[in-house]
């Protein structure tokens, strides 16, 4: 493939998850999984550029986000989990009853 290609790909990855979050904003998984697809269009945007360019630093920059953005969707996800548990829904409308 060529670097032209995946930099559409990322790009159309990035649009994609963008009009997601406009038209998905009340689902708080929906939300979760659009942000992760963001990070990881944004690593595959700088992995493509790093690749071209030949630098290692941004090489270790990737995998420090995508480590990141792993923990991210972990600590997400566990905590969305217990709050479906506990209330029943995963609406964005419910959360304020977070609020002490």
């Amino acid at each position: 493939m060529t670097h032209e290609l995946i930099s559409t790909t990322s790009i159309l990855m990035m649009l994609m998850s963008m009009c997601s979050m406009l038209l998905n904003f009340r689902n708080l998984m929906i939300l979760l999984m659009t942000m992760e697809m963001m990070l990881l269009a944004l690593c595959l945007m700088l992995s493509t550029h790093t690749h071209t360019l030949l630098l290692t630093l941004s090489t270790m920059m990737i995998l420090q986000m995508l480590t990141i953005a792993a923990a991210e969707t972990a600590m997400g996800l566990s905590m969305l989990m217990t709050y479906y548990r506990t209330r029943g829904t995963m609406t964005l409308k419910s959360l304020n009853l977070l609020r002490g």
